[in-house]
C-alpha cells in the first residue's frame, strides 16, 4: 500500500529528458515506484491530470538561516514561519542558506545585530551559544524540524569576524591558520562550502590570496566557493575574474551569487560574463550562478556605505555618520569612486532606492530616499544617514538598477539556477494585500522564473525544471536531491505549467502565486491547492 499515489501526471524528472505521462508511488517518505500505470491501495490518491510532476525546487540562494534555531524554543517570527510557506508556495523543498558571507556561526561581536534588536536577551543568548562553532550550529540545525529541507554554506564574514573582528588588512599567518581550521571544521560537519560577501564588512576586507587559502582548506572535501562578488556593474568582469581565480587556484567549484548587471549604462555586459563562465568550465573550473528574476535588488542600507567607513563595525559607523563632513565624504565616494567600491546608490540613485525595512521608522517604509528628502526639505544623503542612525544601523533597501535585456540573457543560460536571495522572518502568512515592506522575490522567484522562461520561450519545460532541481543539486553537492528516482526521498512539486503566475509585486509583495498545486517534502504533503498544510517534514541536507 502506498502512502501517496500521484496519478496521471506529466513527469519532468529533473534530468532534462523528455517529460512522460506516468504515476509515482510514495511510501515511508521515499519514491518506491514510477511507472506508466500504477494500481493498488493508497492512503491518498492525487489526480495530477493536466499537471506537471517534478522534483521539489531548490532555492540556491536563501537567507533563512535562523529557522535552524527553532529547536531552541522561543516565540520569534522565524519559528512561526519555519513551516516555510513562502518556499512551499513557490514549489521549493530545499533552501540553501549561509550566502553573501553571512552565517550564524561562528558567532562574532557585531553579528546578528538585527536579531539582538528584536529578541529577548535570554533568547538571543541561546542563539549565540548555538552559534559558537560551525559544528555546534549544524547540531542545532539537525535537531530542528522545519517545513522544507535546509542546507548551509559557512559565511566568510563570520570566519574572518570571529578571528579578526572588523579590522582591515591581511590576516597574520596564525590568524589565517585559525580561519582555515574553522573551514575544515565546517566541512567535517557537512557544510556545502564557504561564501563571501565582498560588499559587506568584514568580508570586504579580504583579498583573493585569503580566499584561495581558505578554498584550499576545503578542496579535499569537495566544497564550493559561493561569492557575492566585489562589483556587479562597472567592475563586473573584474569581480567575476576574481571569483574564478579563487576557484581555479584553490581547486574548488564556484557559484556566483545573484548574477546581474547593475546600472543601465552597463547594459549588455552579461554576454561577456557568461562567456567567462563558459571558458572557465571549458578549462575544468566548474563555475555556475544563481539569479532572481527581478530588475531590482535588495540589501542593507549600511552595505551601500563605502567599506572604509565601516572599519570597527556598525557602532563605529553610526558615530561617524553624525558628522556632516563624513556624510559629504560618503556621498562623494559612493558617486565618484565606483572603481574602489560600487554602491547601489551609484547605480540606482536616491530616487530609485526604496526603503523596504526600518523597524524604528516604519513611516519611511515603501518610500524612496529621494521622495523622503523632497517631502522633508533635506538632502538625500542626510535622509540615508539618519535612517541608519535611528534604526541602530539595521535598515533594508530595494534598488532599481538592472536592465531587462541582461536579466533575460542570464536567465536563459544553462549554467544559471534559481535563487531568491531572500529572508522571510514574517511569522504566519500575512495578508495578501499588505503593501510594501519587502521584495517580491521572497515569494515569487521560482514561479516567475518558470513563467518568464515559458512566455519568452527561453527554455523548454524540461530544461527549466532541470535548472531548478538536478542541475543545482549536482553543482552544490546536495545529497539525494533534484531527481525523481526510485529510492530517493519524495521531494516533489506538482504544478499547472500553463497557468503559473507570480502575483507578488513591489507594491503587494505578499500576493500568492497561482499554479503550484501540491508539494511533498520527504513524502509528506506540505502544500495542498497552493496552501501550506503546516507539516514540518524538512531535514538538514549535508554535502553529498
Amino acid at each position: 500500500m502506498f502512502d501517496i499515489l500521484l496519478k496521471n501526471g506529466l513527469i519532468a524528472d529533473g534530468s532534462g529528458k523528455a517529460a512522460f505521462r506516468g504515476n509515482i508511488g510514495v511510501k515511508d517518505g521515499n519514491i518506491v515506484q514510477i511507472a506508466p500505470d500504477l494500481s493498488g491501495p493508497a492512503g491518498r490518491i492525487i489526480d495530477c491530470t493536466g499537471l506537471v510532476v517534478a522534483p521539489g525546487f531548490i532555492d540556491c540562494h536563501s537567507h533563512n538561516d535562523y529557522a535552524a534555531f527553532r529547536s531552541l524554543g522561543g516565540k520569534t517570527a522565524e519559528f512561526d514561519s519555519a513551516e516555510g510557506w513562502f518556499a512551499l508556495e513557490q514549489g521549493v523543498t530545499t533552501l540553501v542558506c549561509g550566502h553573501c558571507g553571512s552565517s550564524p556561526a561562528p558567532f562574532y561581536d557585531g553579528a546578528m545585530r538585527a536579531k539582538r534588536q528584536l529578541l529577548p536577551p535570554e533568547e538571543f543568548a541561546r542563539w549565540v551559544d548555538a552559534s559558537k562553532t560551525p559544528k555546534r550550529f549544524m547540531e542545532t540545525a539537525e535537531q530542528s524540524r522545519t517545513g522544507v529541507n535546509m542546507a548551509y554554506f559557512l559565511g566568510h564574514c563570520s570566519i574572518r569576524g570571529s578571528v579578526m573582528g572588523f579590522r582591515d588588512g591581511k590576516p597574520a599567518p596564525e590568524e589565517l591558520s585559525k580561519m582555515q581550521e574553522i573551514v575544515r571544521e565546517a566541512m567535517e560537519a557537512g557544510y556545502l562550502g564557504y561564501s563571501t560577501g565582498l560588499v559587506y564588512a568584514p568580508s570586504v576586507y579580504g583579498d583573493a590570496d585569503e580566499f584561495i587559502a581558505l578554498a584550499k582548506a576545503m578542496a579535499p572535501y569537495g566544497g564550493v566557493y559561493a561569492s557575492h562578488i566585489r562589483g556587479e556593474g562597472d567592475n563586473l568582469e573584474r569581480a567575476v575574474a576574481e571569483a574564478i581565480r579563487v576557484g581555479e587556484e584553490g581547486g574548488v567549484a564556484v557559484q556566483l551569487s545573484h548574477l546581474k548587471v547593475m546600472g543601465l549604462h552597463n547594459e549588455g555586459k552579461s554576454g561577456a560574463v557568461l562567456r567567462m563562465m563558459e571558458e572557465a568550465n571549458a578549462r575544468g573550473v566548474a563555475v555556475t550562478a544563481d539569479q532572481y528574476p527581478y530588475n531590482a535588488g535588495s540589501a542593507p542600507l549600511s552595505s551601500q556605505i563605502p567599506p572604509r567607513f565601516l572599519v570597527g563595525g556598525i557602532s563605529a559607523l553610526l558615530e561617524r555618520l553624525k558628522k556632516p563632513e563624513v556624510r559629504r565624504e560618503i556621498l562623494y565616494s559612493a558617486c565618484h569612486e565606483a572603481d574602489v567600491f560600487e554602491s547601489c546608490i551609484y547605480s540606482a540613485g536616491f530616487d530609485n532606492t526604496l526603503i523596504s525595512g526600518a523597524v524604528k521608522t516604519p513611516h519611511y517604509v515603501n518610500r524612496t530616499i529621494g521622495e523622503i528628502a523632497r517631502d522633508e526639505g533635506r538632502e538625500p544623503i542626510d535622509v540615508l544617514c539618519d535612517i541608519l542612525i535611528q534604526n541602530d544601523g539595521v535598515a533594508q533597501g530595494i534598488y532599481f538598477n538592472q536592465s531587462t535585456v541582461d536579466l533575460m540573457r542570464i536567465m536563459a543560460h544553462p549554467l544559471v539556477f534559481g535563487g531568491s536571495d531572500s529572508t522571510n522572518p514574517m511569522g504566519k502568512r500575512p495578508d495578501e494585500n499588505t503593501r510594501g515592506g519587502r521584495h517580491p522575490r521572497g515569494l515569487g522567484t521560482m514561479v516567475r522564473r518558470l513563467e518568464l522562461t515559458r512566455d519568452f520561450r527561453l527554455r523548454s519545460l524540461e530544461e527549466s525544471v532541470r535548472s531548478l532541481t538536478a542541475a543545482p543539486a549536482e553543482a552544490l553537492h546536495l545529497a539525494g536531491q533534484g531527481l525523481l528516482q526510485k529510492g530517493r526521498a519524495a521531494n516533489i512539486t506538482v504544478f499547472d505549467y500553463e497557468n503559473l503566475h507570480a502575483a507578488a509585486s513591489y507594491t503587494y509583495p505578499c500576493r500568492k502565486n497561482t499554479g503550484i498545486e501540491y508539494v511533498l517534502v520527504n513524502g509528506q504533503l506540505a502544500l495542498e491547492h497552493g496552501t501550506a498544510t503546516g507539516v514540518m517534514a524538512g531535514r538538514l541536507v549535508k554535502r553529498g
